[in-house]
């Protein structure tokens, strides 16, 4: 007696002939890929759009994508700081060769504004991001610039969120200051770009 071998009924059979290579009924992968990758994509805040803010300089920067820049909630005075402390971490500590460590002012500038910016566009292109979010991570980036300035008088160096830093940025100041007088006084006398004027001749 000869038994017909039947596939089992969970096991889809083949069909051969045209309806079978169709595949009308079968969504395409540009269907399911978009489908899926919205299903991954929460809504935007504030707290992420910072996040993204940070390791995009990172990035820039050649940092560790774990480095301890932010500690605690993550707020735009806490992501200005961190932005300010990447910025002068990032400098040469010796400032001996000042055209050295001039090109290097310039270098970590023109990365920490280019990555600022990557931030800003992908946040603005972030899916039903709220405009409130993407005013956030604007208003830091003014803040970081703000406290990078030249002014001497800038009160917000007297808030305690910002004077752990005041070395580093004193520093800095006094280093691009004399970079600057550099650059455009031809009597300057060379030397370290930490000198003070008191021992310039």
């Amino acid at each position: 007696m000869q038994i017909s071998k039947v596939p089992p009924a969970e096991v889809p059979t083949v069909r051969a002939g045209p309806a079978a290579t169709t595949g009308q009924d079968l969504p395409t992968a540009a269907d399911v890929v978009p489908t899926a990758d919205r299903a991954d994509i929460r809504p935007l805040d504030v707290p992420a759009a910072l996040q993204i803010l940070l390791a995009e300089v990172r990035a820039g920067l050649g940092l560790a994508a774990d480095a301890p820049v932010a500690q605690g909630p993550v707020g735009q005075v806490q992501t200005a700081r961190a932005l300010v402390e990447m910025f002068l971490q990032a400098l040469p500590d010796d400032a001996g060769d000042p055209p050295a460590w001039t090109g290097a002012l310039v270098h970590v500038e023109t990365a920490m504004q280019s990555s600022i910016e990557r931030a800003i566009s992908v946040v603005a292109q972030w899916r039903d991001a709220p405009p409130p979010v993407l005013d956030a991570v604007k208003e830091t980036h003014v803040l970081y610039l703000t406290v990078l300035g030249d002014d001497l008088q800038n009160p917000l160096w007297l808030r305690p969120e910002w004077m752990a830093l005041s070395p580093l940025f004193q520093r800095f100041r006094h280093r691009r200051r004399n970079a600057r007088r550099r650059l455009t006084d031809p009597d300057y006398a060379p030397g370290s770009l930490d000198d003070s004027e008191e021992t310039r001749p």
